[in-house]
């Protein structure tokens, strides 16, 4: 709702100044500054237009009713009381917790080269979908101890009915019918779309854990994607392992500066 009410005024107010005043409550004011940062830049204010001062008077009073309430609050002491409190702590780790991520991976895009070469190997598996069944385990030996049972004849759905710790686990891992993108993980596309019909897969790991993926089925997509559309795919699944990569290379820096000590076992004594 703020994020629509903000938009307004840009379109409203064309001629106002950056720093210029546009409503106050006491000593807190809101300038165009202010209005830009929240509407998030002037990219987003062609999303609604605002034609008459009843408007605006409306749009700039939803402003003042959130500052007053928000001072009545501080000043009720709400901020003291516990579950506020722990509420508004969670809010300022995830805040930071966000903004440090988004420090880390600006920038971060693939060359064209990157993309005409991973175009150039992975193609195909762009142009089809697949009806996939999948188990996935935290743990590796019992991933490959699970992989050797159904390599042995044991019944794929039924293991992951009883292992797999996915969504999909209680239907037998059936993801249905995905392309590539949808599964989140490269990695995990990477070798599901190159498998053949009725084929199981090795082990493959991703930041979910350990799979192992089985093609039900496949088709050709109708109508085939074009390439400068598989590009676009590309792009953007480069840029989330480029991000995703570059996270946990920072991760790895970090805990070295710490003494970091696990005790999962006190953990399994509370479930």
């Amino acid at each position: 709702m703020r994020f629509i009410t903000y938009i307004a005024l840009f379109l409203l107010i064309p001629v106002a100044a950056s720093g210029e005043v546009i409503a106050s409550v006491d000593d807190a004011t809101l300038t165009w500054d202010d209005v830009i940062s929240m509407i998030g830049g002037e990219q987003n204010v062609q999303y609604l237009g605002i034609t008459t001062e009843a408007s605006a008077i409306e749009v700039l009073e939803s402003w003042v009713r959130e500052e007053v309430m928000v001072r009545a609050a501080e000043n009720s002491g709400l901020e003291s009381d516990p579950e506020v409190s722990e509420i508004i702590e969670q809010a300022r780790r995830q805040i930071l917790l966000e903004a440090y991520m988004a420090n880390i991976v600006s920038g971060l895009q693939p060359s064209q080269l990157e993309i005409e070469n991973y175009v150039d190997v992975w193609l195909s598996t762009y142009k089809k979908s697949a009806h996939i069944r999948h188990i996935l385990v935290q743990d590796e030996n019992l991933a490959n101890s699970l992989l050797a049972r159904i390599r042995a004849g044991s019944d794929f759905a039924a293991l992951a009915q009883e292992y797999s710790i996915g969504p999909s686990g209680e239907d037998g891992g059936d993801l249905g019918w995905i392309m590539r993108g949808q599964s989140g993980y490269m990695s995990f596309d990477e070798v599901a779309f190159r498998l053949g019909e009725g084929e199981v897969s090795n082990v493959v790991e991703t930041g979910a854990g350990y799979h192992i993926i089985k093609v039900v089925e496949t088709q050709l997509l109708s109508p085939e994607p074009t390439v400068e559309e598989i590009q676009q795919m590309i792009a953007m699944e480069l840029v989330q392992v480029m991000q995703e990569e570059a996270i946990m290379a920072e991760i790895e820096i970090l805990e070295m500066n710490h003494d970091i000590v696990l005790y999962p076992e006190r953990l399994l004594e509370h479930l």
